[in-house]
Formats: C-alpha cells, structure tokens, sequence
C-alpha cells in the first residue's frame, strides 16, 4: 500500500514538531511494510534521493512568492500531485490545505488523513484575518477529510463539542534518542554541565520565550534559547536582550545528538509552549531526564502530567527556577522515573505506528465502498 504524507517542509526533520513526525511515522510505516512518499516544497526542480528508504517528492514552489502565498500554492499542488499520483492513503500534517478540498472529489477527500495538530487559529501570531481563514479550514477538514487524528485528548474533546464529530487520539511518539553528553556543543555555546536554563521552541509569542527570558533574568540564570531566528519576533528579541549575556540565542539546532546534549547538561528545562497537543519537544526532553517546568494549560497537563512543574506568570516562572535549580538528586531521579513510565507506557513510535496502521485499514476500507 502507498502512503503519502503531505503538509510539512519535508524530511529529514530542519523546521519543527510536523517534520518530525513525518521523519518518524515514515520509518515506522516502511518497518511494516508500506510504501512512503513524504512530499515537500522546493523552488526548482529537484530530484530528491530517498531519505532511510522513504521517497521525497519535491513540490516546486515559486521563490518570488511571499511566505503566505507559497504555503497557499503548496498546499494546492501537493492535493493535485495526490489526485495524479494517487495513492492509496495520505496523510495530511495540519488542516490548511483543506482550503481547497471542496474543490476535489470525494474519491480523494475521503483518502486523506488529517492530524490537526493543536488549535492553530488560537496562535498569537496570527491577525485576525488568518484567525478566520484557519478557523475555516479546520471546518473544512472535519468535514471533508475520510479520518481525523488528534494528537491529545484535549484536542479530540475539542473536536467533539465543536463538530460533533469523533477524531482519532494518536500522540506524536518520543524520539528514542541515544542518551550521550557531548561537551563540544557546551563549549561552542559557552555554558557549562548544570549550569544553565534550556528552552527549545519555535521562538513564538505562544511559545512565551520573553516571559521564560525575563525570568531567568530575575533569577540570576543562564538561559540557552533554541530555535530560528529569521521571524519578525525572534529578531525584536535578540535586539531587545541583545546586552544581556546571560541571555544565549542558539538558533535553529536539528542534530538530535547536540540537542540531546543540552537536554542532558541544562539544570532546568523550560516548556513555554501554550497551544497545541502532545509536543514531541516536551517528550524528547521527558525522555532525556530532564527537570521540566511547563506552561500551564490542558495540553501539557495531558503530556506532562506530574512528572514536572508548571508555570503561569513570570514571577511563577521565576519562583519555579530558583526552586527547581537546587533540587535534591532522590527528587529528579523521582520525576524521570515518572515520565519514562509515562513515555514506555503512552508515547512509543512502535505504539503510535501501530494506531496509524489500524486507521489506514480503517480508511482504506471506506474507500473500498465508495
């Protein structure tokens, strides 16, 4: 059976949660014997080599669009290469292109597998023109898509009280990462093992990393920053703590052994992140060990659960920093005990695989009775 997966800026993983999870559902579904493409966008044509034994398909976007625009573009000839290509299911990361699905028929609509992600009209960087537009195209997608998936209960509860429709709950997985230090990656961003604070996030107003920023600040600790750089955000924060040298922006780190690196060396780690599901950042940094202090809300909660701390306010924050950075070794051998239960028992990618499976049958056979 052929599997598309469409909707992520393609594999291998250099942008965020969605690559990911393309990067690990599509070992996971060659493991049992699919076929994966993972389609992403270029601005030439491009013939990709395969990645790990999963196809690339390169979907050619004009470089002179403006960001919007190309995501709108993509979006649309990644559904018309789906009605060309035809395979059997796709799997759709994020509910924007639905946009579009009225216009394709139900023989295709009906193949495709969309993970909404968190609640993506609720991010404080969108105005209140994309709020309306992604608002619709989570509307379009309940209704025209053959499965819905939400990667939290929060989600699939959100789903069912707003549309009155029953999506699947499937979390993303952590990443099984091999557990080594490598000091090399300390010493390039000059920070030593314990000694400093650790977020990872798309540097996003939701992701609350000026609040994380202002806290460390307060508290007298280093706080090492992952994530790009490049959005209108991320650079009035560079230039508005630009004098603080305790303050350390990263940029974007997608090697999985320096990121595991800095889960292992920080004292504290801090999740800001405050819309969306199951985030396999917080999971990587459960399954690292790390001392966790998350934003309060359904999400992290779900994820989370007592296997850390949570914040709500800069002074929480604060408070859970400087609590948090003394903590006996019985108390953190304590909570990775918890959130390695929590992971074994609810957030593997052979668990998570075999969900997917199941629902691939699932749809498949819908289709068959068309």
């Amino acid at each position: 059976m052929k599997i598309a997966i469409i909707g992520t800026k393609g594999i291998p993983n250099c942008y965020g949660g969605f690559e990911a999870f393309a990067e690990h559902l599509s070992q996971g579904l060659l493991l049992q014997g699919f076929s994966v493409v993972v389609y992403q966008p270029v601005a030439s044509n491009t013939n990709f080599e395969p990645f790990r034994g999963v196809h690339r398909l390169g979907v050619r976007v004009p470089s002179f669009l403006p960001s919007n625009i190309s995501r709108v573009f993509y979006n649309l000839y990644s559904l018309r290469l789906v009605r060309q290509t035809m395979p059997d299911v796709a799997i759709c990361c994020g509910h924007s292109p639905a946009l579009f699905f009225p216009f394709f028929s139900k023989a295709i609509t009906q193949k495709i597998i969309v993970n909404l992600d968190g609640l993506e009209w609720k991010r404080a960087k969108w105005g209140a023109f994309a709020r309306l537009l992604l608002k619709l195209t989570e509307r379009l997608a309940v209704k025209y898509s053959g499965a819905l998936i939400a990667d939290s209960v929060a989600i699939k509860n959100y789903v069912s009280r707003t549309y009155q429709k029953q999506a699947n709950f499937i979390p993303y997985g952590a990443s099984d990462l091999e557990l080594k230090p490598d000091h090399q990656i300390l010493a390039a961003l000059g920070v030593e093992q314990q000694d400093f604070v650790l977020l990872i996030a798309r540097v996003e107003p939701e992701n609350n990393v000026e609040m994380a920023i202002i806290s460390a600040i307060n508290a007298c600790k280093t706080l090492v920053i992952v994530g790009a750089l490049t959005t209108p955000y991320a650079k009035k924060l560079t230039k508005r703590y630009a004098h603080c040298s305790t303050i350390i922006f990263a940029n974007s780190i997608y090697n999985y052994r320096q990121l595991t690196a800095l889960r292992l060396a920080c004292n504290v780690y801090v999740h800001g992140h405050s819309v969306g599901g199951t985030n396999p950042s917080l999971l990587d940094a459960m399954d690292a060990g790390c001392l966790i202090i998350a934003n309060d809300n359904e999400f992290n909660r779900e994820t989370l659960a007592n296997g850390g701390f949570y914040f709500s306010s800069v002074e929480t924050l604060q408070n859970q920093i400087e609590r948090a950075w003394d903590s006996p070794k019985s108390v953190r051998a304590n909570l990775q005990r918890v959130n390695n239960d929590r992971i074994a028992s609810s957030y593997t990618w052979d668990a998570v695989t075999k969900k997917y499976v199941d629902l691939i049958a699932g749809v498949a056979e819908n289709l068959s009775k068309l």
